[in-house]
């Protein structure tokens, strides 16, 4: 049995991907503890590891300082732990983990949340990507951490290129991983299959009229006019909507039809199993999920990896992409419709699924784990 760290800040894009190895590892008889934000203590705690929360008190904080505040705070909190371990996981996000296992004095690894990055595909980024990257490496003070933490590589883009552990784990299909040729027996890609399970949140499926529509933008955006455009442009309509409004109250979006189901949140895997379809921001733990489903896809990206992501889907003929800054509420209510009433795309979300099914499993990447580190008499 090994004493393992796992490290992250509290975003669910990059910390909910983690959770499925998190529960094997777990499961495995592995002593696993997990530093993450206090709003992630229950997921974390479900998986049977323990929860360890920052060191300093948040609780006063408003998101954005919070938000500032984590990237320091990961670090403070692992080097000042007493409990010794034998080795640090760590989200691609996050990079300063690789340093923090350095002076711990233990090995890494690293997870990937989205696609893998090296020099070949980052050199062929659009300016969109790398202008993403910097206004995220500015809301956390990434640079600034970096400096306090002695990092030589100071932002993501330098540290996911230069900053590499012996393993690195990809939660994507190799198939979306674009040169996946370039990317050495170093990565293993892995696609954890997810069963649907009940929500806290009931929703009348029975009064919903098919097609069934899933609209949700993920956890850190949230527009009360992009929620309005929707209501307009499917409201009355003879289809079903089933809104994800996220930090937006629903009562703060005016009247909504009853073809309209908003909630501020959503058990996003249930969900799934019912939608016809699923405009999505394109992060990509939502894809995985849609494609675990074969629930075709609208894709509207907005930020980072997002515009990647849609162009894959759409290459893979899993979906159609629409605008988020320009489309309007017609052209989003018309390309949602000729997305459900396509036969070829849900032809190709049916063959995505079966070649899903055939991907490197979690007890598969648990194993690789622990014949990598029993060699470094790490792991027993």
């Amino acid at each position: 049995m090994a004493s393992i760290l796992m490290i992250n800040l509290p975003i669910a894009g990059h910390t909910n991907p983690t959770l499925p190895l998190t529960e094997m590892l777990v499961q495995r008889g592995h002593d696993v503890s997990y530093i993450n934000g206090e709003k992630f203590r229950r997921q974390i705690e479900n998986t049977g590891a323990e929860f360890i929360p920052y060191d300093s008190d948040q609780t006063s904080l408003n998101f954005r300082q919070k938000e500032r505040r984590c990237f320091r705070d990961v670090f403070d909190t692992a080097i000042n732990l007493e409990k010794k371990y034998d080795l640090l996981i760590y989200e691609m996000y996050y990079f300063p983990g690789i340093k923090i296992a350095e002076i711990l004095g233990i090995p890494a690894i690293r997870q990937f949340s989205q696609r893998a990055l090296n020099q070949k595909i980052f050199s062929e980024t659009s300016l969109y990507f790398k202008l993403s990257g910097a206004i995220l490496n500015h809301r956390v003070r990434a640079i600034k951490h970096a400096k306090y933490i002695g990092l030589t590589n100071n932002t993501l883009g330098k540290a996911i290129i230069n900053d590499k552990p012996m393993l690195n784990i990809v939660y994507i299909p190799q198939i979306f991983q674009k040169y996946r040729e370039s990317f050495g027996e170093d990565y293993l890609f892995a696609f954890p299959l997810k069963k649907g399970i009940p929500g806290s949140q009931k929703l009348p499926y029975e009064e919903m009229k098919s097609p069934i529509v899933y609209i949700s933008l993920g956890s850190l955006i949230n527009k009360k006019g992009f929620y309005k455009k929707c209501i307009r442009a499917f409201g009355g309509k003879d289809i079903s909507v089933i809104l994800n409004t996220g930090r937006i109250p629903p009562e703060a979006l005016g009247e909504i039809p009853e073809n309209i189901y908003a909630y501020p949140y959503v058990p996003q895997l249930e969900v799934l199993q019912h939608a016809d379809a699923f405009l999505t921001h394109c992060g990509m733990n939502s894809i995985n999920e849609a494609m675990n489903f074969a629930v075709p896809l609208v894709a509207m990206p907005i930020i980072s990896d997002q515009a990647y992501n849609a162009e894959r889907i759409v290459e893979l003929g899993i979906g159609k992409k629409v605008s988020y800054f320009k489309s309007s509420g017609r052209q989003l209510y018309q390309t949602v419709l000729d997305v459900c009433n396509n036969e070829y795309i849900k032809s190709r979300c049916l063959k995505m699924q079966s070649v899903l099914e055939k991907e490197t499993t979690l007890e598969e990447v648990v194993g690789v784990i622990e014949k990598e580190f029993s060699n470094n008499e790490k792991i027993h």
